[in-house]
């Protein structure tokens, strides 16, 4: 891909929550960029930095997304309808993500049965990294990737956000196979 020399503008806001803090967001023309919760500002604005774009608080410009994670968080919401910009994400990664994106509400799957679904059969630690590297947290749900045997697993955000996530979406740590 052939980068331009002009920044990409990103609009960026963000909203608390109960349960998992502060939740950050941002997303440019082409779709959603980050999403980042259980963090600080500052650790988000180092993200987008590395990026290399242009930042501009805007809530008028993030509100529809904004209004789609409060209502996740409120238990009212399960699914996404946004655009996911996923030009920043190659290789297994994006595969194994783009399967997790196709777990339902409530369920689960085990890193072995996101890596053969991805097409790597055996490479769970693979997914395991794969979810670590998740710029879409919650809309790209890697808290429904379990560990086999209903281990939780782990999770970037930390332990006691993903059992509050999963709690918040009644499911089990056991991956369902059947979703």
């Amino acid at each position: 891909m052939v980068r331009s020399s002009v920044p990409e503008t990103v609009y960026y806001s963000h909203f608390e929550t109960k349960d998992c803090g502060e939740v950050w967001f941002a997303e440019s023309r082409r779709g959603l960029w980050r999403v980042n919760f259980g963090s600080t500002k500052e650790r988000f604005m180092e993200e987008l930095h590395h990026d290399g774009v242009v930042m501009v608080k805007d809530p008028k410009a993030t509100a529809k997304t904004q209004k789609l994670l409060s209502e996740y968080f409120a238990g009212k919401r399960r699914d996404f309808p946004v655009t996911i910009d996923w030009t920043r994400v190659n290789g297994f990664t994006r595969k194994a993500l783009q399967v997790c994106a196709r777990i339902p509400y409530g369920k689960t799957l085990s890193y072995g049965e996101v890596a053969e679904r991805a097409g790597s059969p055996g490479g769970a630690r693979a997914v395991g990294q794969a979810m670590g590297k998740n710029p879409f947290p919650i809309i790209v749900p890697c808290h429904r990737v379990v560990a086999s045997g209903g281990r939780i697993g782990g999770f970037s955000g930390g332990l006691h956000f993903k059992r509050a996530l999963l709690e918040l979406e009644g499911a089990d740590a056991k991956p369902n196979r059947s979703c």
